[in-house]
């Protein structure tokens, strides 16, 4: 079972992106791009849990200090693992509460350090390491889980993707990050980047992830 969750994050992370673009621009009427911020991404995978009858609900992590990212629980044979699937980054691999564990992918390293009630998690990438998120293993209520997902647009909350436009996608071999107007290239043997100007990045998400974004753009002067 735990083979077939990681799959499924796999197949996530690279059919639904990571983007921030509801939140920059409004959603529009027409020509919606699936996936979203942490919180839409981690719901959708969790649907598809439910589907695979796995005990599974939702987590809160903390970043920065804050309790402001989403991802899943899953408690499987008496073990609890940590699904982060509505991450930027592509964390492939469950994060179990009771070990720390480390893994690659696209050139990148992830490791978890397990202290008591906590699961820290770090990644490294181009030869920098950093602590990327801290998770209390005691679980919420749901509610209070949902609740906060409900007003994260009018909470006053500043995320780390609040004012910078996010896209993110494992796509082929590689996976794809766009931050600001700089695109990412990672792979197992190779990194590269590119900066774009502002009108060139509709057209870049297009090429580069295969999705359509103008409807998002069309009320803005590029």
């Amino acid at each position: 079972m735990i083979s077939e969750i990681q799959q499924l994050m796999y197949e996530h992370f690279a059919t639904t992106p990571f983007h921030n673009l509801d939140l920059l621009y409004g959603r529009p009427c027409q020509g919606q791009v699936p996936g979203g911020t942490c919180s839409d991404k981690t719901l959708a995978f969790l649907t598809d849990l439910k589907k695979l009858n796995v005990n599974a609900q939702l987590h809160s992590a903390f970043i920065g200090g804050q309790e402001v990212h989403r991802l899943v629980r899953i408690d499987f044979e008496g073990r609890v693992f940590f699904a982060d699937v509505g991450n930027g980054w592509p964390a492939l691999n469950l994060f179990p509460a009771g070990e720390s564990v480390s893994f690659k992918c696209f050139g990148m390293k992830y490791r978890s350090v397990v202290t008591e009630n906590w699961v820290r998690v770090f990644h490294r990438r181009q030869g920098k390491e950093s602590l990327q998120m801290e998770i209390n293993v005691t679980p919420k209520p749901e509610a209070e889980i949902y609740e906060q997902i409900n007003s994260r647009y009018t909470s006053g909350i500043e995320y780390p993707f609040s004012k910078s436009l996010r896209f993110s996608q494992i796509v082929g071999n590689a996976f794809l990050f766009l931050r600001g107007n700089c695109l990412e290239r990672y792979s197992v043997h190779s990194f590269s980047s590119i900066e774009l100007s502002e009108r060139d990045i509709p057209a870049a998400i297009n090429s580069e992830f295969g999705f359509d974004v103008e409807n998002y753009f069309s009320t803005r002067n590029l």
